[in-house]
């Protein structure tokens, strides 16, 4: 498929680049601990569902560790999801609006910089459309090969789940595609099919960690909780200016296949009517967690195709596609150039000996450096820190430990906790200004 295989080549570049959000040095760093054995939940702190983290892991682990396979198994999965936009479009309202779909899920500023960031949320939405093209190709089969797709579609949901809980707003999508009358096979039998193949997946992926349950509630729904009061986050400006397109082609496809494929218009209102749902219950609101509407509306927008020539159709997907190289370039600009983290990847391996930790809240330049974070301090986020989910005692007592050589202080993530810097100071008397505000703090040399 053409809009898969230029997804590809736009994106293939940006697997090796620098550093584009916080969250991907909290994840390397995770998949670094994981590697090294430790436990998710118990050791290694996770505020995200189990399923992505195992995920990655994988190729985390057959790549040595490398960035750019942890970004890679993102981008997979992401292809994987445009693949899936243009079959679920296509069986829905044909062809033309099939390739339609896929281009503009493949060109969405959003899903592109999700589709190369080391983050959940891309692969979380790129597992939903999985399902909802499960689904779509279960009604189409009909009879007995319905029930294996409609299986598939379950559990392609409840694994997007378990990697993102924002994922739950494609439920509603997938039981009117289920439900929706079809020839040759019930909606019931559908359904039940669904259910069964997402409680398996659930069975699957929970079960290994039902020592952990509590701590897993805790770290993935009660720090969210906790922070719900926090005067944190919020969509900035340019990435509403750049979902624009995106919202307005999602509406007009979605009035027009009302009347010319209802069952797409249904589909995608009711995940974007979810999702909108679930994105003004959400607090903090980061711009990424956006992307759990677009990639519907995008699906949406499909639907335009239905009311135009071939040729006509032919073109504009070629258009979109061509525009897929702005948000190459955007995303290619955001990333931290490497040369920036020279200095602290260079003192990092200097003060810290490669089997010893480094207490920090830049964990992609620890990671970067070749270094590992203690595992309950792979998260330092400003949400853990405010929340009181981290207190500065909590920091102190991991800091404390022998295995901890040094501690870089460098977001001011780690320095808002009361104390810590003063703290640190005492323990790690030999610091070292790297400029830009971050310093790396060393124990004495004969401790």
């Amino acid at each position: 498929m053409l809009a898969v295989t230029l997804a590809a080549a736009l994106r293939a570049s940006l697997l090796g680049g620098g550093q584009i959000d916080y969250d991907e040095g909290v994840y390397w760093q995770s998949l670094r601990a994981l590697a090294a054995g430790g436990a998710l939940f118990t050791s290694v702190y996770s505020s995200q569902p189990p399923a992505f983290l195992l995920l990655l892991l994988p190729g985390h682990l057959v790549s040595g560790g490398a960035l750019v396979a942890d970004r890679l198994t993102v981008l997979v999965l992401a292809l994987a999801g445009i693949a899936a936009a243009g079959r679920t479009a296509g069986l829905l309202a044909g062809r033309w609006a099939g390739v339609l779909a896929a281009a503009l899920v493949a060109a969405d500023p959003l899903f592109f910089r999700q589709s190369v960031t080391l983050q959940a949320e891309g692969p979380a939405v790129a597992l939903a459309l999985v399902a909802l093209a499960a689904a779509a190709e279960a009604r189409h089969r009909g009879g007995g090969p319905a029930l294996p797709f409609s299986v598939a579609a379950g559990a392609a949901l409840s694994l997007a789940v378990l990697t993102k809980l924002l994922a739950v707003a494609a439920a509603p999508a997938l039981l009117v595609l289920l439900a929706w009358p079809a020839p040759g096979s019930r909606g019931l039998s559908r359904v039940g099919g669904a259910a069964a193949g997402g409680v398996a997946v659930a069975a699957v992926v929970l079960l290994p960690f039902v020592h952990a349950w509590p701590e897993l509630w805790r770290q993935v729904v009660g720090l969210h909780l906790g922070a719900r009061a926090l005067p944190l986050g919020g969509l900035d400006a340019q990435t509403v200016a750049l979902e624009v397109p995106i919202a307005v082609l999602g509406a007009a496809g979605c009035a027009v296949a009302a009347r010319r494929a209802p069952l797409l218009a249904a589909t995608g209102a009711a995940w974007v009517a979810a999702a909108v749902l679930l994105l003004a219950l959400q607090h903090p609101l980061w711009p990424h967690h956006a992307v759990v509407v677009t990639a519907p509306l995008a699906l949406l927008g499909g639907g335009l195709a239905v009311v135009v020539p071939g040729r006509v159709a032919a073109i504009a997907c070629l258009a979109v596609l061509a525009a897929s190289v702005l948000p190459a370039s955007l995303v290619r600009d955001q990333q931290v150039p490497a040369s920036s983290e020279a200095r602290v990847t260079a003192a990092l391996r200097a003060g810290i000996a490669p089997h010893d930790l480094v207490v920090t809240d830049d964990q992609f330049a620890a990671a970067l450096a070749g270094r590992s974070v203690p595992p309950p301090l792979v998260d330092t986020s400003l949400v853990r820190v405010r929340s009181g989910d981290l207190t500065a005692d909590d920091a102190e007592a991991i800091t404390d430990r022998p295995q901890v050589d040094g501690v870089l202080l460098a977001s001011g993530r780690l320095a808002a906790l009361p104390g810590f810097r003063a703290w640190v100071g005492e323990r790690f008397p030999d610091a070292v200004d790297l400029g830009g505000g971050r310093t790396l703090y060393l124990r004495p040399a004969n401790d």
